[in-house]
């Protein structure tokens, strides 16, 4: 099949760059099951595998489509292009018109929660992820620091009450100074003190190594999430997640990879109950779960019944 893939951004990605990464490891995919792929990205883009057009613009975009493409596969860029397409949306827009046909979601939330159907899960290249058996005491929160909705205050103030070290990732505590509700809540100066460590915006063996030997992975959030990238990774490391029951997350983590809680007693039952998870058991149940290799084949049968005609709900 010849399918091209469009997104914003620039591939590789280095440092956050959640959307990117998918699509690099889709395109990946695609080429080693035999598959056709151009990629449409932002300048300085490049990929080993596929032939790479630069666009900014739709029009662009649309220039830069080959000719003999079979499908085209959108990435949170939604052009309307004179070819089947597949638009994924990866972003929460519930709100947001989506005039063109054939949307794809992350998970069954993400779907329901923008009125549709069809999904896909991420998938990760499991191989590239470090089984971990060696834990520290400490816990890890890796999101955009300065969102309010990931959650940092509320991790912050667990971290307190319950008397753990947090090792924090995402960006530097400056950016907390930047951003008006975590401004108002005070998160800056509440994470001073030898019990907190910023590590800023880690990625390669930093963020690997981080995600291998925590404790846990505190994810509170505050929003739909559409999936859960960071919580899966820290998985396939062998890192049990503490989230709350928000978005995805009931879909991305199971009995196996975690706990859920809301309450802050419920907080102090699930940190105990991780103990009873093991390394293994978290790896397995996410590499079993969200591979690259069943999300490039969710796609491709996404693709096979757009060509056949059909209308996906």
């Amino acid at each position: 099949m010849r399918v091209t893939l469009i997104l914003r951004g620039v591939i590789p990605c280095r440092g956050y760059g959640g959307i990117q990464r998918q699509v690099d490891w889709l395109a990946t995919e695609l080429v080693r099951l035999g598959h056709h792929v151009v990629l449409i990205a932002g300048a300085g883009s490049s990929h080993p595998l596929c032939e790479v057009r630069h666009a900014s613009t739709d029009v662009e975009c649309r220039a830069a489509i080959p000719r003999d493409t079979q499908i085209v596969h959108t990435h949170s860029w939604p052009v309307e292009v004179p070819f089947p397409t597949l638009n994924s949306q990866r972003g929460f827009l519930p709100d947001l018109a989506m005039p063109l046909p054939n949307w794809s979601f992350l998970s069954g939330s993400h779907a329901a929660q923008h009125g549709r159907k069809t999904f896909v899960y991420n998938g990760f290249p499991v191989d590239d992820y470090h089984l971990s058996t060696s834990k520290n005491r400490r816990l890890l929160f890796l999101a955009g620091i300065a969102r309010s909705s990931k959650g940092l205050n509320r991790a912050v103030d667990l971290a307190k009450r319950f008397d753990f070290g947090l090792d924090i990732a995402g960006g530097s505590r400056w950016k907390l100074l930047g951003r008006s509700q975590t401004r108002r809540d005070g998160v800056f100066f509440k994470s001073l003190g030898r019990r907190y460590c910023f590590h800023g915006i880690v990625d390669g063996e930093p963020k690997l190594r981080l995600l291998g030997e925590a404790r846990a992975f505190l994810n509170p959030i505050a929003w739909e999430e559409p999936f859960g990238n960071a919580p899966v990774e820290a998985m396939l490391c062998g890192t049990p997640v503490l989230t709350t029951p928000r978005g995805a997350l009931p879909e991305t983590v199971d009995a196996d990879s975690g706990r859920f809680f809301e309450t802050d007693e419920e907080f102090a039952a699930a940190l105990e109950a991780i103990e009873e998870l093991t390394p293994q058991q978290c790896r397995e149940s996410a590499a079993t779960r969200f591979p690259i290799q069943k999300t490039a084949r969710g796609y491709l049968d996404l693709y096979a019944r757009i060509l056949d005609g059909e209308a996906l709900p």
